[in-house]
């Protein structure tokens, strides 16, 4: 069914106003340090100073400025963003780049119209005006790296880690995705509405028995570990249901470009006290790992010993490594129940339970050391801790 004028008119103000939710959350995050919503400019010697228009200016800490317009779809009218960007660089020299961004919600045949008129941009089978036509999700990953991109690689991970997080916790809380789901409105267009979609289907969570959704990823409202360290859960769910009762639901964040990722850091000491605290001769073994930071220098009577002593306790560990269970913390607030993985090479999101990710691991035939799921390997200074590695699954 077509748009009436109209419902035209508040579907751009609803994809407008999804766009603002994303700059804004990058503003917090302290990857652009000022927005200008409803930019205009006007050729000097003309009496129109208000000629050009995009709907948003972003401005970063080095100066370097972007405009951006916001889409339901991508018609013939994309050549007055063409026009107005054409222009508006040529009148403002510290504007750098414009992009024409649709919301991660509109349909999958706007999707595909969007992604092969982008990509007839960047293959130079048309000239634009225009750097690209891209998605939400695209537009904060590459607000991010300009605004990373001076930065040391530690830094880089750890923030985009961190602003992972509050993308995730964002999503989670925002009021036009919750409007969006409770009403099936096509003319509400969400903020990075397929990840919310894919996290609340994962939840179990059903539409017509939720009053709201709350979320957050500040680690005071998490709290750390009583060792001083940060707990498994990276954003914590608060869901209020229609008769007022109130549920929690914990999710660890993965993000990253790598087959694997580090998941687990302890001291042999804290890995012999999860697993069998009794147990002297693992404890022991855990040691000699810890000590030599490989198996290799282990021996391997050691080595095939140290195996043995782990294979009655290969789910407590991974259930411990992935969400924190059976470890210090708070059960209910700091013991993960999901985990969301995000590939950066290709802004795939999964989401599955710590029970199911294990199953899954298992299923696939992932192989660690000593008979586990993970790699082992050591942090900083060999001898202090022991380091495991997990397998990213889809």
């Amino acid at each position: 069914m077509s748009e009436s004028n109209l419902d035209k008119n508040l579907h751009g103000a609803s994809s407008k106003e999804s766009l603002s939710f994303v700059l804004k959350l990058a503003e917090q995050q302290g990857y652009i340090t000022k927005i200008t919503d409803g930019f205009s400019i006007g050729k000097p010697g003309y009496k129109d100073r208000n000629q050009f228009k995009a709907h948003f200016l972003i401005e970063f800490e080095d100066g370097v400025k972007w405009i951006l317009f916001s889409t339901t779809s991508i018609r013939e009218r994309i050549k007055t963003q063409y026009w107005d960007a054409l222009n508006i660089k040529q009148l403002d020299n510290s504007i750098k780049a414009a992009y024409l961004v649709y919301s991660d919600s509109i349909s999958e045949n706007e999707r595909k119209i969007a992604v092969a008129k982008n990509e007839k941009i960047q293959s130079k089978g048309e000239y634009s005006t225009l750097e690209g036509i891209i998605s939400q999700d695209q537009l904060s990953n590459l607000i991010e790296e300009y605004a990373l991109k001076d930065k040391s690689k530690g830094h880089i991970l750890d923030a985009k880690g961190n602003s992972f997080e509050s993308r995730v916790s964002s999503i989670l809380s925002n009021p036009l995705n919750f409007q969006k789901w409770t009403t099936n409105s096509e003319i509400i267009e969400g903020v990075h509405y397929d990840i919310f979609c894919s996290i609340v289907k994962c939840l179990g969570l059903k539409k017509d028995s939720v009053l709201s959704i709350a979320a957050t990823s500040d680690k005071e409202d998490i709290g750390l570990l009583p060792t001083g360290g940060p707990a498994k859960t990276d954003v914590l769910v608060t869901i209020t249901y229609k008769d007022n009762k109130k549920q929690l639901f914990t999710i660890s964040c993965k993000r990253t470009s790598e087959s694997s990722v580090s998941i687990h850091q302890y001291t042999a000491d804290a890995f012999a006290d999860v697993l069998d605290k009794n147990n002297n001769e693992l404890k022991k073994l855990l040691n000699l790992f810890q000590e030599k930071g490989n198996q290799r220098d282990m021996g391997e009577e050691n080595q095939r010993r140290l195996t043995e002593l782990m294979q009655p306790h290969n789910k407590t560990l991974a259930f411990w490594a992935l969400g924190g269970v059976g470890g210090l913390g708070n059960p209910e607030k700091q013991w993960a129940n999901y985990i969301l993985t995000y590939d950066n090479n290709d802004s795939s999101v999964s989401i599955h339970t710590i029970d199911d990710y294990y199953t899954l691991l298992v299923s696939r035939g992932v192989k660690g050391m000593f008979g586990t799921l993970f790699g082992w390997t050591y942090q900083g200074k060999r001898g202090t801790n022991i380091q495991l590695k997990c397998k990213i699954i889809k």
